[in-house]
């Protein structure tokens, strides 16, 4: 692990706020952003990330060959290295309390090394079923490409399962493509299912 990854790895929450605004405005809408490490989440506030997650993911990950294992996939989430971008509407209640659906959006993110790149990983980017369309998908990969720039990261890195069509298209449309240490990079199409992963590595460089 480089001098850079080690860096941005001990930055604090306050220090990679400062690549994020507190509040964006899409087409009118305004939206309050929040940026924090596992630590700082309430209880309430990681049940409506689960929630989300679930919500979005719950087939797709049944259907591979990771299988659906809550308790794995939440040590995950919630390893105390992530860094979470939280999309609230404006005017919802802070992290301190809790109210029904009162995330609409969030990433999780992660320095590390690809290799022999220093990238910031995106384990995670979901929208709640409600904000869909709303363009908060493309403003969140887009902070998380600022916040590498600053943290001289070379990459934005990312896992999308090949069965789900429409955000490997999301992906593809706002500039990623399959990383060379994909399986399956070079093939146009997953024939195979018995010899191939059902999963794509895609990266964009900063």
């Amino acid at each position: 692990m480089t001098s850079r990854v080690r860096k941005a790895n001990k930055a604090t929450s306050a220090q990679l706020s400062e690549s994020v605004p507190d509040s964006v405005d899409i087409n009118g809408t305004k939206y309050t952003l929040q940026l924090t490490a596992s630590s700082g989440l309430s209880d309430g506030v990681r049940d409506d990330l689960w929630n989300i997650f679930e919500q979005n993911m719950h087939v797709l990950y049944a259907n591979s060959s990771m299988g659906w294992d809550p308790p794995s996939k939440k040590d995950e989430l919630f390893d105390p290295s992530s860094r979470f971008i939280l999309v609230r509407s404006a005017g919802s209640l802070d992290e301190t309390q809790h109210e029904d659906n009162s995330i609409l959006a969030y990433t999780i993110f992660r320095f590390d090394m690809e290799s022999g790149e220093c990238v910031i990983y995106c384990y995670e980017m979901q929208v709640s079923k409600i904000a869909r369309r709303a363009g908060l998908g493309k403003v969140l990969m887009q902070f998380l490409s600022d916040i590498g720039h600053r943290w001289s990261m070379q990459k934005v890195m990312l896992t999308v399962f090949r069965a789900n069509n429409s955000a490997f298209a999301f992906y593809k449309a706002i500039g990623f493509e399959v990383d060379p240490i994909s399986p399956g990079y070079g093939d146009d199409e997953w024939e195979d299912k018995d010899d191939q992963s059902d999963y794509w590595i895609m990266s964009r460089k900063i």
